[in-house]
């Protein structure tokens, strides 16, 4: 999904795949045919149902904040008011997603719009805003699908403020722009990764069951290539390879946020298993299948799919926050 952003979008790009994938998850159980195997095929989940949902329920009751680590996530399916929902897909949901329902009346776009918005705030602690516009929403809107996930943690070794410093970043070997320059020397999980051309370092947040990992390619010219090569299976292989060693750590301070329509993107996404274009095309048409969902023989499909994103990086810590919802609409 990286690749296919980076393509289509220039500059800084922000997206949680988590949250993302639960939102799909979600919508996955509900379908049927092959609307329901271009969903797995494109976030990769098990072919055993059971094992799946176990994967999911696991995940999610894992997200536990500690006396250091704030980590939440959460789930909620907003319906159309009298829409009928099955029963056993209410309870998936609830018992794999931890997600309760809450009825609208989509036809009222601007407060319906409000109290999605309203509960990702909350989930959020106020760092995305407006995910949900009301053009999103109209009288055949019967269900929105909303995941938001949030983290805050301090480094496990703080960068010194005293030792910020106004420095060149390079963009790219022609482009550089000067920021806020935090340092650090210690010892880190690092590796210089030659396949990648590229160095990887750990850095952790305190009690060090979280950490932010972070992919420095050795061209200044080289993040194009660095994104080309990088996988899922690449990068689980990369940080199974870090050793300790001291190392002289220089990252900007920097705060960003952004917001990505997945529609096309969700259309075009490769599963790198299999190394074919497999995109989740049949869940926007007038032929999805969501039947696991309603019995209405109208039908659903996904009218649109977004996404917001924060994160802020300072000499104290990380703070991050993302929000994905998904639309639906009754077939017309």
């Amino acid at each position: 999904m990286n690749k296919i952003l980076a393509k289509a979008k220039p500059g800084n790009i922000i997206v949680s795949p988590l949250s993302l994938e639960v939102v799909l998850a979600m919508a996955h159980f509900g379908a049927r045919g092959e609307t329901a195997e271009q969903i797995a095929t494109g976030i990769s989940l098990p072919a055993e149902r059971n094992l799946a949902l176990d994967g999911f329920r696991h995940l999610l009751s894992s997200f536990k904040s500690t006396s250091n680590i704030t980590l939440e996530i959460a789930n909620k399916v907003f319906t159309q008011q009298n829409y009928v929902i099955k029963e056993d897909f209410q309870a998936l949901v609830k018992n794999n997603f931890l997600s309760e329902a809450q009825a609208l009346n989509f036809a009222d776009n601007v407060v319906s719009a409000s109290v999605i918005n309203q509960w990702v705030e909350e989930k959020t602690k106020n760092k995305i805003k407006d995910l949900i516009s009301p053009d999103m929403l109209d009288s055949l809107t019967r269900l929105v699908m909303v995941n938001a996930v949030y983290f805050k943690g301090n480094w496990q070794d703080q960068f010194k403020p005293e030792l910020t410093t106004t420095e060149p970043f390079y963009v790219s070997a022609e482009v550089k722009k000067d920021v806020r320059m935090m340092h650090l020397k210690k010892h880190f999980r690092y590796s210089e990764v030659d396949e990648l051309e590229a160095q990887v370092l750990e850095l952790p947040y305190e009690e060090r069951q979280v950490s932010m990992v972070i992919l420095l390619p050795n061209d200044r010219n080289g993040l194009p290539n660095l994104e080309a090569k990088l996988t899922s299976e690449k990068l689980t292989e990369v940080l199974s390879q870090l050793h300790s060693t001291e190392v002289n750590v220089s990252i900007p301070r920097f705060k960003l946020e952004d917001t990505i329509d997945l529609n096309s993107v969700l259309q075009e996404v490769t599963n790198s298993l299999i190394q074919s274009a497999m995109g989740m095309n049949n869940m926007f048409e007038d032929s999805a299948d969501f039947s696991g969902i309603t019995d209405d023989a109208a039908g659903l499909k996904v009218s649109q799919v977004v996404q917001k994103a924060f994160i802020e990086v300072n000499e104290e810590g990380s703070e991050a926050a993302a929000a994905t919802g998904e639309c639906w609409q009754k077939l017309s």
